[in-house]
């Protein structure tokens, strides 16, 4: 008889959903693969990719912005640096929140003691830690759950809200496709062209020919925007 197939593989949500819209951030994929299959036999191994996933997600998003990350920032103070970047308290109109903003920094803070809990667990029993006795007792593996949850929910605040607040602060660096309604906008007016019966959409080939032209061209788009709503709300007219 076939064996019956695991309904409980263990995997972190917030992390897949970010793999799903990002497919081709293989380096983070790979550590989040590693994290899921070693649970729950290998506790050391999953500890030590806790840290592994802060430092890679808090170092993208700040390469992502156009910040110099020092090789020798360990996750408190990736985590510490990337906290400044992601505009809390703004919405989608592009306004502050005050009352939003304190509410979301008090829970922020809390990710300062998730971090530190993480690091102090990997450097006592993380497999890619300190050496040891080769006799030492493993980490019980709901503790290495516990982190490895822990670790997902602070990827997920942290991603999710960089990437959300990019919308209004277009990034140093972002992928063709994020920003849709802008390509639409350039589509609309230029091409479509082919180049020996190759098609080519206009967007996409200034992203790829020309990235800081096409991003000077999605800043100037995002502040007529504003702009426009702006004028809109002082009117009382509806946002589009």
């Amino acid at each position: 008889m076939a064996p019956e197939s695991d309904s409980t593989v263990f995997q972190l949500s917030a992390c897949r959903e970010l793999l799903d819209s990002h497919p081709e951030s293989l380096r983070i994929r790979e550590q989040v693969e590693a994290l899921e299959e070693a649970m729950p036999d290998r506790p050391g191994v999953v500890v030590s990719f806790c840290r592994t996933i802060i430092e890679t997600t808090c170092k993208t998003i700040l390469t992502d912005r156009g910040v110099s990350v020092d090789s020798a920032w360990k996750a408190p103070k990736l985590v510490s640096e990337t906290k400044k970047y992601l505009n809390l308290g703004v919405v989608d109109d592009g306004q502050l929140d005050s009352s939003l903003r304190n509410g979301v920094q008090s829970v922020v803070q809390g990710l300062d003691q998730i971090v530190g809990g993480v690091m102090e667990i990997r450097n006592a029993h993380g497999s890619a830690a300190h050496g040891t006795d080769a006799y030492a007792p493993l980490l019980e593996s709901h503790y290495a759950e516990i982190l490895a949850r822990a670790t997902d929910v602070v990827v997920g605040l942290l991603f999710k809200t960089h990437l959300r607040s990019a919308h209004h602060d277009p990034l140093s660096r972002f992928r063709y496709g994020d920003h849709s309604d802008f390509d639409e906008y350039i589509d609309s007016d230029y091409g479509p062209f082919e180049v020996l019966d190759v098609p080519l959409i206009a967007s996409e080939a200034l992203y790829r020919t020309d990235f800081q032209a096409y991003r000077a061209a999605l800043v100037l788009f995002r502040q007529e925007q504003e702009a426009t709503n702006g004028a809109g709300a002082e009117n009382g007219e509806p946002e589009p």
